[in-house]
């Protein structure tokens, strides 16, 4: 009998390879993100330290000019957050898309792991019904011999 050989060898490699691209690319999408929040972190932490030090502000020392900038820089920071945030949206949706494409790719590979190891239980059915078959024959074979000498 040939050979056990996978006739769908080549498109169950492409699916494998696509899954491990499909994660990359999830992986990729998850930094991102994580950056993102970095981002959004380190603008929220200014915007604290801003307002503590308008609360904390010694007008005596350094005079009202001082504290109309701060105070003006408040909605900057603000702007600044929004659009982080807009920008955390947008790569959550990514990040969700992306998940979804490796869960597809998850299936198809898995799908043609599965077709895969049908085949080669087939094969070896096959094969032990060849071997059956020869043993079978051996026997008749044996059995004619003892009954012709």
């Amino acid at each position: 009998m040939k050979a056990f050989r996978f006739r769908l060898q080549t498109k169950l490699d492409i699916s494998v390879r696509q899954e491990q691209l499909a994660r990359d690319e999830l992986q990729i999408c998850i930094y991102e993100r994580d950056r993102i929040i970095e981002r959004l972190e380190e603008a929220g932490s200014r915007l604290n330290a801003l307002e503590q030090a308008i609360r904390d502000f010694n007008w005596h020392e350094h005079g009202f000019q001082e504290l109309l900038i701060k105070k003006e820089y408040i909605p900057v920071i603000k702007n600044q957050i929004n659009n982080i945030e807009q920008l955390l949206y947008n790569a959550e949706m990514i990040l969700e898309k992306a998940r979804k494409v490796l869960m597809a790719r998850i299936k198809e590979a898995d799908t043609m792991k599965k077709l895969k190891e049908k085949d080669w239980q087939e094969y070896l059915h096959q094969l032990a019904l060849e071997e059956q078959k020869i043993v079978d024959e051996i026997a008749i074979n044996n059995h004619y011999r003892k009954h012709i000498s």
